[in-house]
């Protein structure tokens, strides 16, 4: 990266206070970055900005103390995003070839410009889309379908029959596909039920590392446009998901849930087996959802509760070990008084 701030400026719509040539080597964080490098800073971080030894700030205005130089742009956060996103596109650059150490069935349909690094396998009846990367050692199965622009990280297994959509990217050693947890106990011994479903998952989804989305019994397994998944999260058979979810880091989601459209889930969200979350709802981290929630409600809690009234019980939770101390001596003046009490009454 080697940009004027003139050319930052014009990229993000910007106005530039100080040396318009100064150039710009890197991004970085206000307390990390460099004298060649730009942070940015939003309203509530300028008195913290003006100890960088940034050379330049991206801030929504210009404050006393900055003596960098200044780019004045609206949402400093956003224009940051903005050159990290085109800093990450030239790192994730590949030479588009497709290696002699890829495995690929000759009834594959592949499209143009692709990456295809060695190891990978791609299967019987395949179609990929164009401009797609596939890392190395990589599996997809028979009969996938994957739109174009897509980016499969190393290590990821898509199993037969699932369907991506275009401009889907799937981080290292995650699982598309697996069978659903389907079994019958039977004359004491349990029988497993066949997960022959599909998955579908729609336009620009990302999904993290290590995740595991399982393919329904019969019917779909459906993962929305627009959804972004975090690290190690499980989604069971059958589970539906919205349009722009969130998922943060240890999401399990049981067979059959239906997740509505901008539902926000953190970290370690769990709920049980064929219940609905309504659109624009947001689970805090650590809840678990026993029952059907109403959109565009905070929840918070276990079993799922209303988030003001979840964060109530947890501070009425800290003041047990104290409430129990009053209580005993309450208890044992209540003791006395009835004690004194009787021999009044004898």
């Amino acid at each position: 990266m080697h940009y004027t701030l003139a050319e930052i400026a014009a990229k993000i719509g910007g106005e530039v206070i100080g040396d318009k040539n100064f150039v710009i080597t890197g991004i970085n964080s206000l307390e990390v970055a460099n004298s060649s490098e730009i942070s940015f800073a939003e309203e509530k971080f300028l008195k913290q900005a003006t100890a960088s030894r940034a050379g330049a700030l991206l801030v929504p205005r210009k404050s006393e103390g900055l003596c960098q130089n200044l780019i004045i742009c609206a949402q400093p956060f956003q224009a940051a995003g903005l050159l990290m996103a085109e800093m990450d596109a030239a790192a994730q650059q590949v030479v588009h070839t497709i290696s002699e150490g890829a495995a690929i069935s000759n009834s594959v349909s592949l499209g143009e410009n692709l990456h295809i690094g060695p190891g990978a396998v791609i299967s019987e009846n395949t179609v990929i889309g164009d401009n797609c990367r596939i890392y190395a050692n990589t599996y997809i199965g028979k009969n996938v379908i994957i739109g174009s622009d897509c980016c499969i990280y190393p290590g990821v297994v898509i199993r037969e029959g699932c369907k991506i959509g275009d401009r889907v990217m799937i981080h290292p050693n995650s699982v598309i596909g697996s069978d659903g947890f389907g079994f019958l106990q039977i004359a004491g011994h349990n029988v497993k039920i066949p997960q022959i479903g599909q998955i579908i998952i729609e336009d620009d989804v990302e999904i993290g590392a290590l995740c595991t989305i399982n393919r329904a019994a019969l019917d779909k397994t459906i993962i929305g446009r627009g959804t972004k998944i975090d690290d190690h999260v499980h989604l069971g058979h059958g589970v539906h998901i919205g349009e722009e979810v969130i998922m943060c880091a240890q999401v399990g989601l049981a067979g059959g849930v239906r997740i509505g459209s901008q539902v926000m889930l953190g970290p370690r969200v769990g709920c049980v087996d064929h219940i609905t979350i309504g659109d624009r709802a947001r689970l805090m981290g650590g809840t678990q959802a026993a029952q059907s929630l109403t959109g565009g409600k905070d929840y918070g809690g276990t079993p799922a509760i209303p988030a003001r009234q979840s964060l109530r019980q947890m501070m009425a939770a800290t003041h047990l070990p104290k409430d129990r101390s009053r209580l005993a001596v309450l208890e044992k003046r209540v003791q006395e008084l009835e004690k004194k009490l009787a021999e009044k009454t004898d």
